[in-house]
């Protein structure tokens, strides 16, 4: 092969992993929140948080090892099924509020000090800053039974009107609609029983149909979807293992669409400055260049969405791991430089399978892209911690690390060659030196518009910290709540929320640690 045609090729190689690098370094923060989201679904089904050491009462695994009467299988599948939906239940709602960056977190309330085992009132709580919102869960055949044992239940024979108490009732998906339906027909019913009675002069027992009626009208705004159908909920007693991996593919999907919007932004930014270099060397016609500006996009899609999904999996099942080392490891960028590496070598063992490449070339590009990834996956978390914006400095980081290393790398290979450059070689060597001016000017330009975005957002959050400052009416929460927003604009969370947990602060013996 002519060595201009395959020193060309060998950049091209090299710039498509930098565009990989560039992708995967973008993705770190995407990763890791996804990453941890999808760890909740293992949490789930072994009951134990390894990155926290807590052992959890219940797990999806041990439930379905439950005892089963050969004469009431399916009832007792069923029964067991709704301790499922409530474990199910909780990783899902907590792998969401992850994905949103919410602070909210849900727990069985066996798992939670002071509500102790089997709590006949509350299954699920939601856990906010300084509050409790309790949940009772009922996975059951007859809803409208259910719904009348608690609203009339009183000194009845099945009396659940303890149910009353907690914030939200929980059923399946399917129930929903249904339950509330009868709820608002059985309060109208019971009113116009009440008033009817009232007008006999049966006063005690219009009472009772008038709470009834009141009880009933609760329970319609407390009836909550639990997120889980019942068939749903009685796959995770049968299956807990494939409907945990289903949840867990589920969350990677979704990280894996939002990968590849990281992957076409990029990309497609990168490939155009390249191809408009190409084009003004006159290495390209302007029709080449747009056909393969659009390739390169719709790659880098496919790359952003492969890196992010298969990023997200590997970090989920290491951020769960027995071991500390790898749960160690699964918090810097390895877990998306593990899918680029894997990119990176397959190409260079596509080209020695149809001889493009010698023994001794396909190992030092796959030493190249190995060793390019592990810098760069360092280089990323060291720039997120110096630059601390959400992307930016990930991004910057990785691609530092890659170039340094790449130079480095391939430094200690040219010292082994003793060879002039050609005519060619130097007219080539030009070509590239003046692309990556170009290309470097770019970079420039895209980090000094993400800069200026970043200082218009926190102006904006400044300005409203201070505007409230300054209002006559100021409200001090309110205040707390804007300065608390501002400091997480700049990357840090306060540890005063509010006026009373301030009050606390000061008169505690405590060091006030803002």
């Amino acid at each position: 092969m002519n060595t201009v045609v395959k020193e060309y090729k060998q950049q091209e190689s090299i710039d498509s992993d930098l565009r990989n690098i560039a992708i995967a370094s973008a993705e770190h923060e995407l990763i890791q929140r996804y990453g941890t989201a999808g760890s909740q679904f293992l949490i789930g089904l072994r009951g134990i948080n390894y990155e926290t050491g807590q052992l959890f009462d219940r797990s999806l695994l041990k439930i379905s090892q439950g005892n089963l009467n050969p004469d009431y299988v399916n009832q007792n599948v069923k029964q067991q099924a709704g301790f499922s939906a409530e474990v199910a239940s909780v990783s899902k709602r907590n792998a969401q509020a992850i994905i949103n960056k919410e602070s909210s977190r849900f727990s069985r309330s066996e798992d939670i000090a002071g509500y102790g085992k089997n709590h006949n009132v509350v299954d699920i709580v939601e856990l906010l800053d300084d509050s409790e919102i309790t949940s009772q869960m009922k996975f059951i055949k007859d809803p409208k039974e259910l719904l009348k044992n608690i609203a009339c239940g009183e000194g009845e024979k099945k009396d659940f009107s303890r149910y009353l108490s907690v914030d939200k009732l929980e059923v399946p998906t399917e129930q929903v609609e249904d339950m509330k339906a009868i709820c608002k027909e059985e309060a109208k019913k019971l009113a116009k029983q009440s008033d009817a009675l009232r007008k006999l002069g049966k006063t005690e027992l219009a009472d009772i149909k008038l709470k009834q009626s009141k009880n009933y009208g609760s329970l319609e705004g407390k009836v909550t979807d639990s997120g889980l159908t019942t068939e749903e909920a009685i796959q995770y007693r049968l299956n807990p293992k494939a409907m945990t991996a289903k949840d867990i593919g589920k969350v990677s999907h979704e990280a894996g669409l939002e990968g590849l919007k990281f992957g076409v932004a990029i990309g497609g930014s990168i490939s155009a400055v390249n191809n408009v270099v190409a084009v003004y060397s006159g290495n390209k016609e302007f029709s080449e260049a747009v056909l393969a500006i659009s390739k390169d996009t719709l790659i880098s899609g496919a790359t952003g969405y492969a890196t992010a999904a298969s990023g997200t999996a590997i970090k989920t099942y290491m951020a769960q791991s027995s071991k500390e080392i790898v749960r160690n490891i699964s918090k810097s960028n390895m877990p998306a430089m593990v899918v680029t590496a894997c990119l990176s070598t397959g190409k260079s063992i596509k080209k020695y399978a149809i001889g493009e490449l010698t023994e001794a070339e396909l190992s030092q590009e796959i030493g190249l892209s190995v060793t390019g990834m592990m810098s760069s996956s360092m280089f990323a978390a060291i720039g997120q911690v110096a630059i601390p914006i959400p992307v930016l400095g990930a991004l910057i980081g990785g691609m530092v690390g890659y170039a340094l290393t790449n130079t480095m790398y391939q430094s200690f290979f040219d010292v082994l060659k003793d060879a002039k450059l050609s005519t060619e070689r130097r007219q080539l060597v030009e070509m590239q030196c003046e692309a990556a001016k170009l290309l470097s000017k770019e970079y420039e330009l895209r980090i000094k518009d993400l800069f200026a975005y970043r200082i218009q957002e926190l102006e904006l959050y400044s300005n409203n910290m201070f505007d409230a400052l300054n209002s006559p009416d100021i409200d001090p929460n309110e205040f707390c709540s804007k300065m608390n927003r501002f400091a997480e604009e700049l990357g840090t969370k306060l540890s005063i929320n509010n006026i009373a947990e301030l009050e606390a602060a000061m008169i505690s013996d405590e060091p006030l640690v803002i």
